[in-house]
């Protein structure tokens, strides 16, 4: 089991989980912010956002126009709390491993309120699967190939009744 690590730093956490979940789904380094608080609950927007503001502002998160990814510090920060949970770090920078960068952004995420979790822990740790489960629930029932099929005979229908 991996050590335990405050609310502050599992809310800072699981933003980045998001940032790196929906970069790696699209295959690129960066993801949409605008898409990403889209995708949240619209309770848990605001916090989402002032935690967003927050990451990007003590460095783990960097912005390209509305893209945003992992930076370096933001891969070390990751590793962190993948150890603390017990799993296998995936979001590692092998060149970053100085403890004195990790406390500092520890020491940074612990003084900003904007990374207190507005809800309680259970949706904050949670809130990756919900998003999960929400896109798979928003999946097209039907597939475009039988919406194309089924305008076509629509139309065929039109124009026969028409002639």
């Amino acid at each position: 089991m991996g050590q335990a690590i405050s609310d502050r730093e599992t809310f800072a956490g699981v933003l980045l989980t998001l940032v790196r979940e929906r970069s790696t789904a699209t295959g690129a380094s960066k993801t949409s912010r605008t898409g990403l608080q889209a995708s949240v609950p619209v309770s848990e927007r605001p916090g989402v956002r002032r935690g967003l503001d927050a990451l990007l502002e003590h460095g783990l998160l960097a912005a390209s126009g509305e893209d945003i990814g992992l930076t370096g510090k933001g891969k070390l920060f990751m590793a962190h709390v993948q150890r603390a949970r017990g799993q296998p770090p995936v979001a590692q920078d092998p060149d970053d491993k100085n403890p004195a960068v990790l406390a500092a952004i520890v020491s940074a995420i612990e003084a900003d309120d904007r990374l207190a979790p507005q809800g309680s822990m259970d949706d904050v740790r949670t809130l990756p699967a919900r998003l999960e489960g929400y896109r798979a629930a928003r999946a097209p029932r039907y597939s475009k190939g039988l919406l194309v099929l089924g305008g076509l005979a629509a139309a065929a229908v039109a124009f026969a009744l028409l002639h």
